[in-house]
């Protein structure tokens, strides 16, 4: 059974981030990353950084062990760029690769991925793909 979601607060949720705020950073000229790691402290975080019509752009911090869950994209694209930490990657036809700090990861639709944080410290992730993005799941 294909389990379908395009609800990123949903997605987030069920990733296990703790606070989601899909609006005070949203499309701000300029978006410090400092400040988004003041306000939301040492929790699991998400906060979208930017949302149009062509892509959206979520900045996301998670602890080691915790990640998204197997899953693929059949309307988009998706990448990622690497702000702190270490990530492991799972991508169908690529096998599970290790990714730190200033890597750029891309995953093409239609491909299985799995992203989990490891190491010993929390690790953030922007991930761009097109705005409210199908997540399809094995379930």
């Amino acid at each position: 059974k294909m389990i379908h979601d395009d609800d990123v607060n949903n997605v987030l949720q069920k990733d296990g981030v703790d606070l989601i705020d899909l609006h005070t950073f949203e499309n701000n000229t300029c978006t410090s990353i400092d400040e988004v790691k003041e306000k939301f402290g040492s929790a699991s975080w998400a906060t979208r950084i930017v949302y149009n019509e062509r892509f959206g752009g979520v900045l996301i911090r998670q602890y080691p062990g915790s990640g998204n869950r197997m899953h693929y994209h059949s309307d988009a694209d998706e990448c990622w760029v690497i702000l702190e930490g270490e990530w492991e990657w799972f991508i169908e036809g690529k096998g599970t690769q290790t990714v730190k700090e200033n890597d750029i990861i891309l995953v093409q639709r239609n491909t299985k991925h799995k992203i989990t944080c490891i190491g010993n410290k929390p690790g953030i992730r922007f991930a761009i793909t097109k705005p409210d993005v199908d997540h399809i799941y094995d379930e």
